[in-house]
């Protein structure tokens, strides 16, 4: 999983920050709902879902609700809240939802899984983690049941799995790609050793052949300001020799600023070489930071962000964590598919692999975004910048998928 918080930030009404925290996050709560206990399961191949068979299929929630860490019980709330939101707005009877509390545990959530499906549960959405979908994936298997994972993690997708988060992978291919048409082709990458660091290193090493660049230098650090320290004027030493134009940063709040400053301490400044990152970047901790100013990411259309914030705040009285959208992107899927199944009349599968990795997509809380056929997402970004008061948009995200998207 992936964590993001909507703070308030100068020159934003509701900005969001990235904590990263993938795939091995704390458990956390929800708000009330169905809960439950559970039994088992077999295979890990493409899904073949059942039939509506009249009524309107029953969509499974697992999250966290009763997880002891608050932190996670807090996200989980949020998830059951957006989601419930997100069926309401499309009006009752295209799914019937049901949110199933995992506590965080990987055997309960297995548990949890199976006593869905025995419910009737044709689509899973969750879980919450990215170390506990191995374990519902296998739950599933040989059950036609697919789930939907609030991860970021793309080693777990595929077979009955597909990722819905925000993934560092396809970030990094955006600002890379952005970079490149800008004439920036020699990039260093400067990752904390964290599974969101990996990936972002491997989305980088991937999307630098396609766009036409090349990454000189590259090198991680633990994520402590003494591994910051101990590595920053290395990395800065052979960044300068092989003439980087730019350097990757993916990590968030007060990492990168200690990231961001000892680089420019250590002379690879800011004015000389343009500072990138990912979705991360999106928090108030990044125009904070001097160093970070006219730094490019990519990210989530700030308007929709907004949007999306405000209209939590309304239903809720609190600010969303960021997390929250995937739990109302996640509904949107099984509502768009439940519609057109029902249009169809009859016995139709609604949340089958062709259907869920249609090429257009759904529309989602923040723009468009769509699945994989090997199980991962891909969502529509946008680039920007790190300003003054706030962050501006060089780039607007695509506002639907076509050709080469």
């Amino acid at each position: 999983m992936l964590a993001r918080a909507f703070n308030s930030a100068p020159g934003l009404g509701f900005a969001f920050g990235l904590l990263a925290a993938l795939a091995a996050c704390a458990p956390r709560g929800v708000a009330p709902g169905p809960q439950a206990t559970g039994p088992a399961s077999p295979a890990q191949t493409a899904p073949s879902p059942a039939p509506l068979r009249g009524g309107p299929p029953v969509v499974a929630l697992l999250a966290p609700t009763g997880a002891a860490n608050e932190k996670v019980a807090g996200d989980a709330r949020a998830i059951v809240n957006a989601a419930r939101a997100a069926a309401s707005d499309r009006g009752a009877g295209l799914i019937e939802l049901r949110v199933y509390d995992t506590m965080g545990d990987r055997a309960r959530t297995a548990a949890i899984a199976r006593e869905a499906m025995d419910d009737g549960a044709q689509l899973i959405l969750g879980p919450l983690f990215g170390a506990n979908t191995p374990a519902v994936a296998e739950a599933v298997a040989g059950r036609g049941v697919p789930v939907i994972s609030f991860s970021t993690d793309g080693t777990v997708a595929g077979g009955p799995v597909y990722v819905s988060g925000y993934m560092p992978e396809a970030e990094a291919e955006r600002i890379l790609d952005y970079a490149a048409r800008q004439g920036i082709t020699t990039v260093g990458v400067y990752a904390p050793q964290t599974p969101y660091g990996d990936a972002a290193l491997r989305g980088a090493e991937a999307a630098a052949p396609p766009t036409g660049t090349f990454i000189a230098v590259r090198r991680s650090y633990p994520r402590s300001f003494q591994g910051i320290q101990d590595t920053a004027a290395d990395f800065a030493e052979s960044a300068l020799a092989s003439g980087v134009q730019a350097v990757l940063l993916p990590d968030s709040g007060d990492g990168l600023k200690i990231v961001a400053s000892f680089l420019d301490f250590n002379g690879l400044v800011p004015s000389q070489v343009r500072y990138m990152g990912l979705g991360q970047w999106e928090t108030r901790a990044t125009l904070t930071e001097p160093a970070l100013r006219g730094g490019w990411f990519a990210g989530a259309d700030p308007e929709a962000v907004q949007a999306f914030a405000r209209d939590y705040a309304a239903r809720h009285g609190a600010t969303p964590p960021f997390i929250a959208v995937l739990g109302h992107d996640a509904v949107e899927v099984a509502l768009a598919l439940a519609a057109e199944a029902r249009a169809q009349g009859g016995d139709v599968p609604a949340f089958t692999h062709e259907a869920l990795t249609r090429p257009e997509g759904f529309r989602g809380a923040l723009g468009p975004f769509r699945f994989e056929p090997d199980g991962t997402s891909r969502r529509a970004l946008a680039v920007l910048a790190v300003g003054e008061g706030g962050f501006e948009v060089l780039e607007p995200a695509p506002p639907a998928f076509g050709a080469g998207f």
